[in-house]
């Protein structure tokens, strides 16, 4: 009997999963902003698997420990400071300002591991990216409220970036076993570099096409009901 429950709710899942996929497809500004967050969190996948057999191949699982710690402490201090100073300007500028950032900072440490260059400015540049990757989660959540106008829309959103949080998961490490395996490191950076380049390219098309969003803590709500976030 449990086993045909189970059964049972699977379709009525996949449903509600295609159902919040095509909601998002035809809103173009979310259709958008969710690719732009695919695109940034393969990247940043792909970066730190490369990242760990770059370092594993000059130093082995010692400097593989200590270049993960330095990536992530600077990333940690960061966090509460710059979410927090964020939350000034538009959140699409910023997730804009982010992403190219890093795509400048991913470009610069492929071109680096390209021409043999120090390992330590490698990591340097891939610590600022991470650093700057921190931003890049918690602006896109708050903005995903404004690029909706119905809960339910909203809460498909939030399945939506769900699966593309998985999806990326999978395709950033495959993405860099692939380009590990025809190439090399300097050629996983370099597509990374161009996923987030893309990633800020989608982000201005929600600059373009619409207002910027309302500069506030909590996002400015765009329907009624009980729901509803009321804007100071």
């Amino acid at each position: 009997m449990a086993s045909e429950g189970t059964s049972r709710t699977r379709p009525s899942r996949l449903r509600a999963a295609a159902g919040a996929f095509a909601t998002n497809w035809r809103n173009p500004e979310l259709r958008r902003a969710q690719a732009a967050f695919f695109g940034a969190w393969t990247a940043e996948w792909a970066v730190t698997v490369v990242l760990a057999v770059y370092a594993y191949g000059r130093g082995g699982a010692t400097e593989v420990g200590v270049v993960a710690l330095v990536r992530v402490l600077p990333a940690a201090i960061v966090a509460p400071l710059a979410t927090q100073y964020a939350d000034r300007w538009p959140r699409e500028k910023v997730l804009v300002a982010v992403s190219f950032a890093r795509s400048v900072t991913i470009a610069l440490a492929g071109w680096a591991v390209f021409v043999d260059g120090p390992a330590l400015i490698v990591y340097a540049l891939v610590t600022v990216s991470s650093a700057a990757a921190v931003l890049f989660r918690p602006v896109h959540s708050a903005l995903l409220p404004s690029l909706c106008s119905t809960p339910p829309e909203l809460a498909g959103a939030n399945v939506v970036r769900g699966a593309l949080d998985s999806a990326a998961t999978l395709a950033g490490p495959a993405l860099s076993a692939v380009l590990l395996a025809t190439g090399g490191p300097a050629q996983v950076l370099a597509v990374a570099a161009v996923a987030s380049a893309w990633a800020g390219w989608l982000m201005t098309w929600c600059i373009r096409n619409r207002l910027p969003s309302a500069v506030h803590p909590m996002p400015r709500a765009r329907w009624t009901g009980p729901w509803a976030v009321s804007a100071p």
